[in-house]
């Protein structure tokens, strides 16, 4: 079963908010943007003690609207989530009676549990109380709790991962995941007795063979003189574990290092650790969650910036085992190379301004598939990149995409940096990329040829402007397309170096004209495009930014003043 929704109010830094989910789904957006305040209030709410009294929330997860705020006074937190069919008869009908009592059915004969987590200053007993509550369809609280919240959570255990993952906690003896394979003791009475007698013998030869160990047992057995201890001797020393459940506590993995030596995992770098940890989640969900949870039990993994300390071919790696771990994954990133693996469908951009927090998420009914591929495509080709932007610099082709961000270094500024990326839309199409764009709530800006093509893009954009104001998002240059342009702006002479031989002879106009420069444009060498555009990148950075045209100082600032619009 999986949980289809999460209603956030007055948590942290969220006043409301309400994200739909997969299977799989991905929460972006900038630092304080609430991506891991949304991961701890599904923790929160399905891990945490039961009862009024029990202390659930800390005073600073109650939201403080402004400075003079106190937790005391704050709005109840509410956390509401639903767990829902998607499709009739998607649940087995053992779900059903487990979750009796707690269970709805709409029109649709789907089924849904809904659970509703409320939590504020309880003024009378002067401390926070917390009530749990299953939700009818319309809402309304349910008369019963106890026993069906600890059956839901057995249903849809959730685990949390966080972004630092420590080798050394997590394969501990009695941690969650490494702790039941630790425990799984396989073995019969007579073999145990064998072995553990077999484990004694060794341990007295090798104390035999280090003889300074006597001293100090001579030593320890004053100990006896002061205190009760039972035995004729009292005092033992081991050098390995006599017992396996003490040997079986103490195992330890290694791996083997660049050198071939086998090193504990706990000596490997943060990177490896991180890997390992999640590797061990994985295996404990497929060997070991039936046994702890229950055969009808579909975990939620709660997993923070699953790429931190790992290399990009580590992450597509996680990538590959996050499809491959059973139940619902919940996972925040700030790793393009994550995201380039993930569908549209799978991402959630949170966004924060003046304060609020709202969520935005790709609906791909707006979309013929064959366009939601190729969105997907480019997103890949861009290592995922696009969607950490706050605005999008649409262009039509290669030249724009090499010499605008050398403008922008020419004038004193660093588009990456301020969030604007350059996309190019002639192979998708712009109309389509706005409406990916406005659905995600990115910012764009688009840049179009004087020209027929130019003219149909240009009609393309304002199709998608709704109430905005055109002057705000779409620009065309003043003369045809980019190379043309150039040419106008004083830069003509780079392109006349590369006019093929073969095509010298259709240049006929005057110098001075228009259409000469037309005439350069069209008699260019077949692979001048690219050098010529770093040729003209390299005259404005020596220029400076009194060598940028007029017209693409005013779209580097126009785009960079969205992208500020967005923060």
């Amino acid at each position: 079963m999986l949980l289809t929704q999460l209603e956030i109010r007055n948590f942290r830094g969220i006043k409301e908010l309400t994200l739909s989910l997969d299977e799989l789904c991905v929460l972006i957006g900038e630092n304080n943007s609430g991506k891991s305040t949304v991961l701890d209030a599904v923790r929160i709410c399905l891990t945490h003690r039961i009862g009024e009294r029990a202390r659930v929330f800390e005073e600073y997860d109650y939201h403080l609207p402004d400075p003079a705020s106190e937790p005391s006074k704050a709005e109840p937190i509410e956390i509401t989530l639903t767990f829902a069919e998607k499709q009739e008869k998607e649940w087995p009908d053992e779900i059903s009676q487990i979750l009796d009592g707690a269970e709805q059915v709409d029109d649709r004969e789907l089924r849904s549990v809904r659970l509703r987590i409320r939590s504020s200053f309880d003024v009378a007993a002067n401390g926070f109380a917390t009530e749990h509550k299953f939700l009818d369809l319309s809402g309304n609280p349910l008369p019963r709790v106890g026993n069906l919240l600890i059956r839901l959570r057995q249903l849809a255990p959730v685990f949390y991962l966080a972004s630092l993952r420590d080798a050394a906690q997590e394969f501990r003896a009695r941690s969650q995941f490494w702790g039941p394979f630790v425990r799984a003791l396989d073995f019969k009475e007579e073999d145990k007795a064998e072995l553990e007698k077999a484990l004694s013998d060794i341990n007295k030869k090798v104390l035999q063979g280090h003889s300074a160990f006597e001293s100090v047992k001579d030593h320890l057995r004053k100990t006896a003189d002061y205190l009760s201890l039972e035995g004729t001797d009292p005092v033992s020393i081991e050098a390995i574990p006599s017992k396996v459940f003490d040997i079986l506590s103490r195992t330890q993995i290694k791996l083997t290092s660049k050198t071939g030596a086998r090193i504990p995992i706990v000596r490997h770098g943060s990177g490896t650790q991180s890997l390992a940890v999640i590797c061990l989640f994985n295996a404990f969900l497929n060997s070991q969650l039936k046994d702890a949870y229950g055969e009808h039990s579909e975990p939620l993994l709660a997993l923070e910036e699953p790429e931190a300390h790992l290399h990009p071919s580590a992450i597509n790696a996680v990538v590959k085992m996050l499809r491959g771990i059973p139940g619902q994954k919940l996972v925040s990133t700030h790793s393009g190379d994550l995201l380039a693996g993930v569908p549209l469908k799978n991402v959630r951009r949170l966004r924060r301004i003046r304060g609020k927090i709202s969520v935005h998420e790709v609906d791909e009914s707006a979309f013929k598939p064959e366009d939601i591929e190729r969105l997907n495509h480019k997103v890949r080709t861009t290592r995922g990149a696009l969607l950490f932007s706050r605005c999008w610099l649409l262009v039509e082709g290669m030249t724009e995409a090499v010499l605008l961000p050398e403008c922008a270094r020419a004038m004193g500024h660093d588009l990456h940096t301020d969030g604007v990326s350059l996309v190019e839309f002639s192979q998708i199409g712009i109309e389509k990329l706005i409406r990916l764009a406005d659905q995600l709530s990115i910012e764009w800006f688009t840049l179009v040829d004087k020209d027929r093509e130019g003219e149909n893009y240009e009609a393309s954009a304002k199709s998608q402007l709704g109430t905005r104001n055109e002057s705000d998002h779409i620009r065309k240059l003043d003369h045809g397309n980019m190379e043309v342009f150039l040419c106008m702006e004083g830069f003509g002479d780079i392109y006349e170096e590369t006019i093929s031989e073969q095509k010298r002879s259709t240049i006929t106009a005057h110098r001075s004209t228009p259409g000469y420069w037309r005439q350069v444009v069209q008699a260019q060498k077949d692979d001048s495009k690219i050098r010529n555009s770093l040729v003209v990148a390299q005259r404005i950075t020596a220029g400076g930014h009194g060598a940028v045209p007029e017209l693409l100082v005013d779209v580097i600032e126009q785009s960079r003043k969205l992208a500020r619009s967005a923060g």
